[in-house]
């Protein structure tokens, strides 16, 4: 008898499927799609606007967008500083492009409960241009920047409301050159350099 109880909680037990904490994330061209859907209907973010200041010179001009949710939020807390915890399935985009105005990259952090409690549940993704993928997932190079501003969920102001400074852009972007004209914009504005 013990055996028969014993071998019939192991059916169960298999026959169960297998219960995950953790939210999936869609896949990186599943997340692509939504990028291009978010493009195509210039859906840009409250308080940005397109072709504003970026901080380097392999992106000296950044478009952001956002989806309904993020932008909902954003108008319901006064501005992107205020918001506390963006609701699941908030999406923001920056489009990075050079000085002549061309795409040089896409990135991008989905809002996904459950994903990934330690960091905001926020799926980090960064995209060429034409879509092809660079990093995705829980990429720790863009968790450590954009915790800086954990209180407001991870997500940054616009320049000139939001500006990191130097010394930040050189330990995360040894190699690059910052844009003259975001370095113009910390001497103009101090009082918005994020510590």
């Amino acid at each position: 008898m013990r055996k028969l109880f014993l071998s019939s909680i192991a059916i169960i037990i298999l026959a169960v499927p297998t219960l995950s904490s953790a939210a999936q994330a869609p896949t990186s061209a599943a997340l692509w799609h939504d990028i291009q859907a978010l493009e195509k209907s210039h859906a840009i973010m409250v308080d940005s606007q397109p072709y504003q200041l970026g901080s380097r010179t392999v992106d000296v001009y950044t478009t952001d967008l956002a989806n309904a949710a993020e932008n909902g939020a954003v108008r319901k807390a006064g501005s992107i500083e205020k918001v506390k915890r963006y609701p699941n399935g908030a999406l923001v985009v920056k489009e990075n492009y050079d000085a002549h105005k061309k795409l040089t990259g896409v990135t991008a952090m989905l809002k996904l409960d459950g994903y990934d409690k330690a960091d905001r549940d926020w799926v980090m993704a960064a995209y060429k241009p034409g879509g092809q993928v660079v990093a995705y997932g829980k990429v720790q190079a863009c968790i450590a920047c954009h915790a800086m501003v954990t209180q407001q969920d991870f997500v940054f102001a616009p320049p000139p409301e939001q500006l990191l400074p130097v010394s930040i852009w050189k330990a995360f972007f040894p190699k690059q050159q910052m844009s003259t004209q975001y370095v113009k914009l910390l001497d103009q504005h101090p009082e918005a350099i994020v510590k």
